[in-house]
């Protein structure tokens, strides 16, 4: 009890010297005690002069619920069931914790457990939880900004795969983009992949997620281009330009810059492409199974019902409509193609970020552009200005480094949009 007083008059004549007018330092020299403690004990008086320098007591303020035997046993059902995938509502879902959340919210059971709750439960159970996957690098580099509704979408290529089909393996590849913001997603899958497919893709994509900002996308040879032509555009770029979209290339060889579509992959081949299909309309059938699934029955972690309204991509879709950019009803391809059946060059940018090699230069259409040897490992974004005609290369930080001239040819035309 002489110690609890001891230390209670120490607190007190810590705030009297306070008011005094002595310096920090020197009452911690006197009291024998740090600056946190002394300022700790000054804001608690400020809050509550009366009862501010009492001791507080140390009960924790969420006592955590134990969890009743017979719910442990139905999440680790749960859990086999999933990993099974024979029941129609366990066909698309994963393993993990969300998803037996949700199936039992869809139960209406009374208690409905957190999800580090049941991650707690499978991990006692020897489930553990996988480990993700991020990029390594020590390197800034320039990441897009995405906040608003309609900033940036994601756009990455899987296949070429196979179908064991009736006469014989069946090959297709399957294109996926997903919109950072909101998260909805728009798949579509193609025999050969060919900047026809891209384009088709990308349109049915803008119908549904509406038209970003910009576009990311990997360095398929069908949207580069493939640098047959040194200040040449491929179709998928002119389709870009042509909507009013910043389209941009991450560095060749580095899929993790696709970070959020190259999840959604994984979670395509392991929910799709593991049942039978024995012809691509099958797999179709399956894959827009999935699509529905996933905007309208699967809650989505990066969702929220206080900042987004909602945990469900296709109800923020619906939410948000007015927000995003839209095609007009009667835009085709084939509408602004020529009579070559090229798309013209519209105004706007095209960007490609790249890492300076070892010679101090970077790749824009197969051909080099020097930019400097002390900048050797560094990422730049060199960016198209299509009605200036000039290439300007950025640092990560958005610094200008250099321009080149890159003459298009043909007549620029305004965006669409």
């Amino acid at each position: 009890m002489g110690h609890r007083n001891d230390e209670f008059d120490r607190r007190k004549q810590a705030v009297r010297w306070h008011r005094d007018g002595i310096s920090y330092t020197e009452i911690c020299r006197r009291l024998g005690r740090s600056r946190p403690w002394l300022a700790k004990w000054l804001r608690r008086s400020r809050a509550d002069p009366r009862q501010g320098l009492l001791d507080r007591s140390r009960r924790p303020r969420r006592v955590r619920r134990p969890v009743s035997a017979k719910l442990v046993a139905r999440i680790v059902a749960l859990r086999v069931e999933l990993e099974a995938h024979k029941t129609q509502r366990t066909r698309f879902r994963g393993v993990g914790a969300v998803d037996i959340q949700e199936i039992l919210r869809d139960e209406r059971r009374r208690v409905i457990p957190s999800i580090s709750t049941i991650e707690r439960v499978l991990r006692k159970h020897g489930y553990r939880r996988c480990p993700r996957r991020r990029v390594p690098s020590s390197m800034p580099y320039p990441w897009p900004r995405a906040k608003q509704p309609g900033d940036l979408q994601q756009t990455d290529l899987v296949g070429p795969r196979y179908l064991r089909g009736r006469r014989g393996p069946i090959r297709f590849y399957s294109i996926h983009t997903i919109a950072l913001v909101g998260r909805g997603v728009w798949a579509s899958q193609h025999r050969h992949k060919t900047s026809d497919a891209f384009c088709a893709h990308f349109v049915g994509a803008w119908r549904w997620l509406g038209v970003p900002r910009v576009s990311q996308l990997d360095n398929e040879m069908a949207a580069t281009g493939g640098g047959r032509h040194r200040f040449g555009l491929s179709a998928v770029a002119r389709l870009h330009l042509l909507v009013g979209t910043h389209l941009l290339f991450v560095p060749a060889g580095e899929p993790g810059r696709n970070p959020v579509v190259e999840s959604f992959n994984h979670v395509w081949q392991e929910r799709v492409l593991r049942e039978y299909h024995p012809d691509l309309r099958r797999l179709r059938r399956a894959s827009t199974g999935h699509w529905r699934f996933y905007h309208y029955r699967k809650a989505h972690r990066a969702l929220t019902v206080n900042a987004d309204g909602t945990r469900f991509a296709g109800e923020w879709l619906r939410l948000h409509r007015d927000a995003l950019r839209w095609l007009p009803a009667d835009f085709t391809v084939e509408r602004y193609q020529g009579r070559r059946g090229q798309l013209p060059v519209a105004a706007g940018r095209v960007s490609w970020v790249q890492r300076v090699d070892a010679d101090g230069t970077i790749s824009i259409n197969a051909r080099p552009y020097f930019i400097g040897k002390r900048r050797t490992g560094e990422y730049v974004q060199a960016t198209l200005f299509t009605h200036r005609q000039r290439v300007v290369v950025y640092s990560a930080y958005h610094r200008r480094i250099k321009d080149f001239p890159f003459p298009v040819q043909g007549e620029l035309v305004r965006p669409v949009l």
